[in-house]
């Protein structure tokens, strides 16, 4: 049995914020708003801050989510304007910011249920890191559709959205503890 939305549905925020995570359209369906941005930055920092924290101090998960969220707004917007799409520049912080957040989110809750079934005796922080390694390679895909949908080649969307999850999931939060 079908389930009917309402057509304001398929022209909504949300409905492409759901697509952009599933992979199925690009950011060009997000609204234009630095409001929107700075808030979905917020959320990524806040999240990503938290899935720190489950391993590191306070401070260093603090300096960790602001970090991340400067890096990924200012990186993409060098970026962008390196490939002159500088007119997709708030759409796009806003998407990835946004998967960012929910993949954030997604690594906690794992991390929770990995760490809940995996009794203390053994290397639970190594072995959960190397469980969730499938959120990076996500990250690191995802990031990569929204750069090819803000006019950059594969290569270029793939090396630099690489270099973001390698810069924050290997650099930054082995520097910050």
């Amino acid at each position: 049995m079908a389930i009917n939305m309402p057509a304001s549905w398929e022209n909504s925020t949300p409905k492409a914020i759901v697509d952009i995570i599933k992979l199925e359209g690009g950011q060009g369906k997000l609204p234009v708003s630095v409001p929107l941005m700075g808030g979905s930055l917020a959320a990524f920092a806040l999240l990503v801050a938290a899935e720190h924290l489950l391993s590191h101090s306070f401070l260093g998960s603090a300096a960790f989510g602001g970090g991340a969220a400067l890096l990924l707004g200012g990186g993409t917007a060098g970026v962008l304007a390196l490939y002159k799409s500088q007119d997709k520049t708030v759409q796009t912080i806003t998407a990835l910011a946004t998967v960012g957040a929910v993949i954030a989110l997604v690594s906690i809750l794992l991390h929770f249920i990995f760490a809940a079934a995996l009794p203390p005796p053994l290397p639970s922080d190594r072995l959960i890191r190397f469980l969730l390694f499938p959120m990076i390679i996500w990250k690191v895909f995802a990031f990569a559709f929204i750069f090819r949908h803000a006019r950059l080649r594969t290569v270029p969307a793939f090396a630099f959205s690489a270099t973001l999850a390698i810069v924050f999931d290997f650099i930054m939060a082995t520097l910050l503890h």
